[in-house]
């Protein structure tokens, strides 16, 4: 039996239990635990089946147990954890995801720790250190690392949490001698192994340390918390003491703000993938693209000489003019790195080929400028550079994650020495920038810390899910979707309505319009408020349900008769539904308030055309063309009027105007017909041979398009017969 299908027997249990079938269950239980050939497995299911079987029987053959329902319940969570028991010893047993390291640094830590959770803390604390024997520094700081994965290997492995194992985490973490990187690695231990294994006891940890006072500890055990409601929403509902402790948290609105920011930045982290295509497909194509031609253009080999480097290129203002979408594409990724995207999981992810990432634990490190890996990676870094200050203030960067920092410092060492310099003098430069901004920012905005910790913790755990080579032993939870009203435990933490407009307005203002849809809904049930309704509206606009868009437009309108956006959302909206006229009435009541703004005219100018009354159509054209005569994008539709309404030296001179611009294929095909009008067959054929062209010899284009506009040249008092006869002549020359 491969992983995949044990995967699938142990999805099969969870969702008949869920589905409240337990004979279905167990029946998939037993043909999952042959598989182990395990003796111990045997009995706990032995076990289970004969509970299950006598429930069964007293509850129809004697009178009903009272305790029933505790039992019933009981059995479910039993099922679940055999069944989870069940897949992890398999695991061992085949030697999957490389795990043989791991298993005897567990062991390890069993036989010396695991029933001595005060020597533990003591030996992480500061003042008693493991390696305090050693006199070197960095071979101290190696060693103080080197138990803190001990410690994380053994809480990862470990399937059940006991008494002492949870005394072990308090401990630690309650300690003040031990330092902030060893109780946040306990917190991320904890979290990979609840994911791993589920636990009740895991799960009471990180609930309880979200409250921490530290904010490395309490958002990293408040994202663990949310990512192991994510993986196991369903799951939870069988233990009432867990829902308990999560309704408890229903009157801490710090706590739900704090639970809703990592909400949002966990839907970021799920753009990544997106993000990165972005960047590499849209943004650094571009850059490329505008440096080469910044060096033909500017000459910049000229440009670096002495004697330009007072002069300014009178070039720079009209080519910049030209490239706006550079500026906005770059503009772009500043925002979405300063909103807290994950801008560099596409430069970094061929970077954690160091052996520093074949140790599990790392891939969750805080970045220490203490750390020996990046003591080592500096030493022969002869550059001038004030490397402990240039890794302090990577240390406090907010610029990259953890795991980049680490991939970045290891990286050093392999560049070129030209290369090197150049990268870490402007890497430094940035820094101090970046890191100055930040301290006012801390002074500004007090969850500022909280949401950085986000930031990077969550691109340090992304990084992990989607590149560590045991990454397929864990579920991909960045493809989940939060679906807070279809999720009961989501819903305790979420359900205020508050908390559902901001994430709402989130979505929103990230144009995933579906999301919104959905939140506004639910707060428009609850209460109407006109700019609910304008947004509503909108919504359903964005995802192409125009007539639900009307209904929600059309109720805004009670709140605001005269509001020109809304207006104009109807009059789009009705034309996107075909009512062409009522589009019409309401962009005649849009321009009466304002008769100059040249988008309204033209568009009423296309309404028109949509009915068919080019007349007054043209009319509308000819008012934008008044109003804005350096405005050419109007010649199209003028000349086109003008060419149905059978003004044909009128509708020559707009298209001729239109051919001098950046003209298309369509503008030619049109062209020609107007010169076949005039009687010009000459120019007529050559017009249409080079629309032709301009598609690249797309014959059926040009068959499909000539036939749709013969009703226009069939007025022109053209023959039936004439208009297929001139298609085959201009493609028979193709």
């Amino acid at each position: 039996m491969t992983y995949s299908e044990i995967q699938k027997h142990h999805n099969d249990i969870l969702e008949a239990v869920i589905g409240r079938r337990l004979s279905t269950a167990l029946t998939a239980l037993s043909r999952l635990s042959v598989q182990v050939g395990s003796s111990d497995i045997h009995n706990r299911y032995q076990s289970i089946s004969d509970t299950f079987h006598n429930m069964l029987k007293y509850s129809f053959e004697f009178a009903p147990d009272p305790e029933r329902n505790r039992i019933y319940t009981g059995l479910r969570q039993s099922i679940l954890e055999l069944s989870d028991d069940i897949r992890e010893t398999w695991i061992q047993q085949m030697g999957l995801f490389e795990r043989k390291y791991a298993l005897e640094r567990y062991r390890e830590f069993e036989s010396q720790y695991a029933d001595k959770p005060g020597l533990v803390s003591t030996q992480l604390s500061e003042n008693k250190l493991i390696s305090s024997d050693i006199s070197d520094p960095v071979e101290r700081h190696r060693h103080d690392n080197d138990f803190v994965t001990l410690v994380f290997y053994y809480l990862w492995l470990k399937r059940s949490f006991s008494e002492n194992t949870v005394r072990l985490v308090d401990q630690v973490i309650e300690n003040p001698d031990v330092h902030d990187t060893a109780k946040s690695m306990v917190i991320s231990a904890v979290t990979i192994s609840m994911l791993r294994h589920f636990d009740r006891h895991k799960f009471i940890i990180l609930f309880d340390y979200s409250s921490h006072d530290n904010p490395e500890i309490r958002q990293r055990a408040m994202i663990g918390l949310f990512l192991v409601i994510l993986m196991y929403q369903r799951r939870l509902g069988l233990y009432e003491d867990l829902i308990k402790r999560l309704e408890s948290i229903q009157d801490d609105k710090t706590f739900q703000e704090r639970m809703l920011a990592i909400l949002i930045q966990f839907i970021r982290a799920s753009e990544t993938e997106q993000i990165t295509r972005k960047i590499q497909e849209e943004i650094v194509p571009e850059v490329i693209k505008m440096r080469s031609e910044l060096d033909e253009k500017l000459n910049l080999d000229e440009l670096l000489s002495k004697d330009n480097f007072e002069d300014k290129n009178p070039e720079w203002k009209n080519f910049f003019k030209d490239a706006p979408d550079v500026y906005q594409k770059l503009e772009q990724f500043s925002k979405m790195q300063i909103e807290g995207a994950d801008v560099f999981m596409g430069a970094f992810a061929m970077l954690k080929h160091f052996s520093f990432f074949k140790e599990l634990p790392n891939w969750f490190m805080p970045f220490s400028a203490k750390n020996p890996e990046v003591l080592a990676a500096f030493d022969n870094v002869e550059e001038e550079l004030d490397i402990p200050a240039f890794l302090e203030g990577l240390e406090q960067s907010t610029v990259l994650c953890n795991s980049d920092k680490y991939s970045f410092c290891l990286n050093i060492r392999q560049l070129p020495g030209e290369q090197r310099k150049m990268m870490l003098e402007l890497f430094n430069m940035e820094l101090k920038a970046m890191n100055e901004m930040m301290e006012e920012e801390f002074t500004l905005n007090a969850e500022t810390k909280n949401k950085i910790v986000n930031t990077q913790y969550f691109h340090d755990i992304y990084r992990f899910f989607k590149l560590h080579p045991s990454r397929k032993e864990y579920l991909s939870l960045f493809e989940q979707r939060v679906d807070i009203f279809k999720s009961k435990v989501f819903r305790i933490i979420f359900e205020d309505p508050k908390l559902i407009r901001n994430l709402g307005e989130y979505y929103f203002a990230k144009d995933r319009y579906e999301e919104a849809r959905e939140l506004f809904s639910w707060l428009n049930e609850k209460k109407q408020s006109f700019e609910l309704l304008e947004k509503l509206g909108f919504c359903y606009q964005k995802t192409g349900n125009f007539s639900k868009a009307i209904e929600l437009y059309t109720q805004a309108e009670l709140f605001d008769r005269d509001k020109v956006w809304l207006r104009k959302k109807l009059g789009y909206c009705y034309r996107k539904t075909g009512d062409f006229r009522k589009a019409i009435e309401y962009y005649k009541e849009i321009i009466g308030s304002d008769p100059h703004d040249l988008n309204n005219l033209a568009y009423l100018g296309q309404l028109h055309m949509d009915i068919e009354d080019f007349n007054e159509a043209l009319q509308y054209y000819y008012k934008v063309e008044y109003e804005a005569p350096e405005n050419e994008r109007v010649y199209r539709p003028i000349a086109w009027c003008s060419f149905v309404l059978g003004k044909h030296d009128n509708a020559l001179k707009y298209f001729e105007k239109v051919v001098k611009l950046k003209p298309g294929k369509d503008d030619y095909l049109n062209l020609g017909h107007c010169f076949w009008a005039s009687g010009n067959v000459e120019q007529a054929l050559i017009s249409y041979r080079t629309a032709l062209r301009l598609s690249s010899g797309d014959k059926q284009w040009f068959r499909d398009v000539f036939s749709k506009d013969s009703k226009y040249l069939l007025a022109t008092g053209k023959e039936e017969l004439d208009i297929h006869l001139m298609a085959d002549y201009v493609l028979l020359e193709v």
